[in-house]
């Protein structure tokens, strides 16, 4: 994968960009960009950080930044799926935040607070959760996905 620096008006926009979505500050200055097979990926201090344009955050930097997202937890049986890239329905989930909305990014993690997935809500996904039956969202990003596996050999 070719890397190269974003300019400082780049890493500042990047930056604010960042801040503005989920509420962390960035005070790094070496923010790279990273092509490769029509991907996008962002790395803050050589930290896969980002993938794609609109800047969905990476399990490895949600493990060192606490971002501000819409979160679920789910029990054991649906770790295992989720963590094979399967989609999160209703039934799996134990406790949710209030703002959960549809074409959201969410943030699954374990009961123990344990980061395990980045997902894309559906369309319903609050009624789902709220009649505990249905979908709720898709897989972007989970443990053990090429992206991951990326961002692991890189930290």
């Amino acid at each position: 994968m070719q890397r190269h620096l974003l300019s400082q008006k780049e890493a500042k926009e990047f930056r604010e960009k960042v801040k503005n979505l989920y509420g962390v500050e960035l005070t790094s200055e070496r923010i790279e960009i990273g092509k490769e097979k029509r991907q996008v990926f962002y790395f803050v201090d050589d930290m896969l950080s980002f993938f794609g344009e609109n800047l969905i955050p990476t399990l490895c930097f949600l493990l060192k930044f606490r971002a501000n997202l819409p979160w679920v937890k789910i029990d054991e049986g649906a770790v295992k799926a989720v963590a094979r890239g399967a989609d999160l329905y209703a039934p799996g989930v134990v406790e949710y935040a209030e703002d959960v909305k549809p074409g959201y990014l969410l943030l699954v993690k374990t009961k123990t607070d344990q980061p395990v997935a980045v997902m894309g809500t559906v369309e319903g996904a609050m009624e789902a959760l709220k009649n505990r039956k249905g979908k709720v969202a898709s897989a972007l990003h989970w443990i053990g996905d090429d992206i991951w596996n990326l961002c692991r050999s890189r930290s």
